[in-house]
């Protein structure tokens, strides 16, 4: 063989030898790039499965906070307690993701479909002295937010009648009824009264043709006043007239709530029943300021 030949050949082997490590490096990266695009497909998958148990956790945990504050809210029905908005945060919900709107939307949700119930702020109290309507002006611009709420029956009235919910056996001997008897009456001459207020010695009088003016059976008239302060259905002013200390009265935010204008019309009818006059819807109008319902003409209306 040629010098020249030999030279061919040794020429054509190393770039043969080049072209062949070409191509492995080739292939090497490759399969690099392959095995990079499988790992960041990996990450990927793991990122989006912490995700996912991250999401499946926290709505585990704001599943379970609602239920905390649905039993929370039915308690403090049951003791007649104001829900504060600073009670369900420090009490329930705390540093839980998520946050008060979500929680308070999902429990409204569970307590409308599962009890027929709901939960309704209470108007701010009344500011009724000087120095009350003082301190308004100064804080938030006289806001009438109270952030506090009670649970309200969202139940059609005709749903509420005894043969549907019946009441006791012997409703006589049930204290629940008997007061809540005695603070709608209260509310009710408060409300139909001059400037939805009563001096105390108007209540008195009321009171003592009702021969509740000592004792209410469900003990001395005073300590049920007191009660009903307590519990927001009714609101006392002290002021002074010629005679010295005095109270006024007024309805207080609970009272609102729970015996709105149509429970007073609809309590005031049940009284009259038969010898209602044929103008009591216009005179009850008139003293509450609301609108009469024309298609409401019987004392069952």
């Amino acid at each position: 063989m040629s010098n020249r030949s030999q030279r061919f050949t040794s020429s054509d082997r190393r770039r043969s030898g080049v072209e062949r490590q070409s191509q492995l490096n080739n292939r090497s990266a490759h399969n690099a790039e392959e095995s990079g695009a499988d790992e960041d497909q990996d990450d990927e998958e793991e990122e989006e499965e912490e995700e996912n148990d991250d999401e499946a956790n926290s709505n585990e945990d704001i599943n379970q906070t609602v239920k905390n504050l649905v039993r929370y809210v039915l308690a403090c029905d049951y003791q007649r307690a104001t829900v504060k908005r600073s009670g369900i945060t420090e009490k329930i919900i705390g540093k839980q993701r998520g946050g008060f709107k979500r929680v308070f939307e999902e429990t409204q949700q569970q307590l409308r479909n599962r009890f027929g119930l709901e939960l309704v702020e209470l108007p701010a109290r009344q500011k009724v002295t000087l120095r009350e309507k003082k301190a308004a002006q100064k804080s938030k611009g006289n806001n009438k937010s109270s952030t506090s709420y009670i649970l309200k029956t969202i139940l059609p009235h005709e749903y509420r009648n005894p043969e549907i919910m019946p009441l006791f056996k012997d409703w006589s001997t049930s204290d629940e009824y008997a007061y809540i008897g005695l603070y709608t009456i209260i509310i009710c001459l408060i409300s139909l009264s001059a400037d939805r207020q009563l001096a105390n010695h108007q209540l008195d009088r009321y009171l003592k043709r009702l021969n509740l003016d000592r004792n209410t059976g469900l003990g001395t008239t005073s300590e049920l006043l007191a009660r009903m302060k307590k519990e927001n259905y009714l609101q006392e002013t002290k002021t002074m007239d010629k005679d010295g200390e005095t109270s006024e009265w007024r309805v207080g935010p609970r009272g609102f709530v729970e015996v709105d204008n149509e429970a007073i019309k609809r309590f005031v009818q049940k009284i009259y029943s038969e010898n209602a006059p044929v103008d009591l819807l216009h005179r009850l109008q008139r003293s509450l300021g609301t609108e009469i319902n024309k298609n409401q003409e019987t004392p069952d209306g």
